[in-house]
């Protein structure tokens, strides 16, 4: 895959970041692979498992501390707090361990083993929280935002912070349309939504024509926001993809469309990347798998990329029949 049509966008730096830091200097800069598969079209998939803690998410945790840093949102003395029920977690442990901040995570009990581990690996404080409606005062988001004003930190707030697609829109989205020739599509699943719209509003930017398609769960709010229909009860099992309602981290403007995906279809995607192609990828990821594959199945003329947030490693125990 050749760099873009404009030289002038080759020369743009990335990361937008001045990162001395030998650790966290391996965040982004993922690669981007040719789905081995006969298809139509091109299907290319960007591995955001190549980053530090396996995921995507360590792009917003360092984008983010790193702009509140600049902007006197957040001092080096300031406790960090964030809420997160997988990958954020880590991303945000990591990038508090090697600038010397203190931290604090809230998450729900239901979160793997894996992804709290990370948080312990680094040094941060891990707060488990009961797995209640978004409306109860134990819910680990609320659970964060009483920690920070207790404690007077920075509660981070991923799915409010307007950084989150900020950050993705200024690193992810040059860093994609670098890598990329003759884009059609977009395809990513989404949780808070940040990753999708920042490289959408970035990529729309450059071509209008470019379609930016979200993934949602088939029982989540994402799509029914979108389309502007009833709300369903948020019910899923494939971490990471879908939510309970809208957040203004998801800038529909960018977005053409959201495809909703069962749990199963999700799942048996993810085992057939792995199984048939070697490409270990989370589920959220199957799920969009699932729909990047039938685009380019069906039409020649398309360059699809997936944008797959996390690697399968983290998912054996879905991804195996034991």
């Amino acid at each position: 895959m050749q760099d873009h049509r404009n030289s002038e966008q080759n020369c743009t730096p990335l990361p937008p970041y001045d990162i001395d830091d030998p650790i966290l200097s391996l965040i982004g800069d993922t690669s981007m692979v040719k789905y081995p598969d006969e298809l139509s079209g091109d299907l290319w998939v960007k591995l955001e498992k190549e980053n530090p803690t396996g995921s995507m998410k360590d792009r917003i945790a360092l984008g983010m501390i790193l702009e509140m840093r600049a902007s006197g949102e957040l001092s080096d003395d300031d406790l960090v707090v964030e809420a997160s029920s997988g990958n954020t977690a880590g991303g945000v442990a990591l990038v508090a361990n090697r600038l010397g901040l203190d931290n604090t995570i809230t998450t729900p009990e239901t979160t793997s083993g894996q992804k709290m581990g990370y948080v312990e690996a680094f040094g941060s404080e891990l707060v488990t929280c009961p797995d209640v409606d978004s409306s109860e005062p134990g819910h680990y988001r609320s659970t964060a935002e009483r920690i920070a004003d207790e404690r007077d930190g920075v509660f981070l707030n991923q799915y409010h912070n307007q950084l989150n697609p900020q950050v993705h829109e200024k690193w992810t989205g040059p860093e994609l349309w670098n890598q990329t020739e003759d884009l059609t599509h977009v395809v990513c699943p989404m949780g808070t939504g940040g990753t999708l719209s920042g490289i959408g509003k970035y990529v729309k930017e450059q071509d209008d024509s470019v379609e930016i398609i979200g993934v949602d769960a088939e029982r989540s709010n994402i799509s029914t926001s979108f389309y502007d229909e009833e709300p369903v009860d948020y019910d899923t099992k494939i971490e990471g993809l879908g939510k309970g309602s809208e957040t203004p981290t998801m800038w529909f403007d960018y977005i053409d469309c959201v495809v909703s995906v069962g749990d199963d279809t999700a799942i048996s995607w993810t085992k057939k990347a792995a199984r048939d192609q070697g490409l270990l990828i989370g589920p959220s990821a199957g799920a969009a798998l699932s729909v990047a594959h039938s685009i380019a199945e069906t039409d020649e003329d398309t360059t699809v990329v997936l944008i797959a947030c996390d690697g399968g490693e983290q998912y054996f125990d879905l991804l195996t029949d034991s």
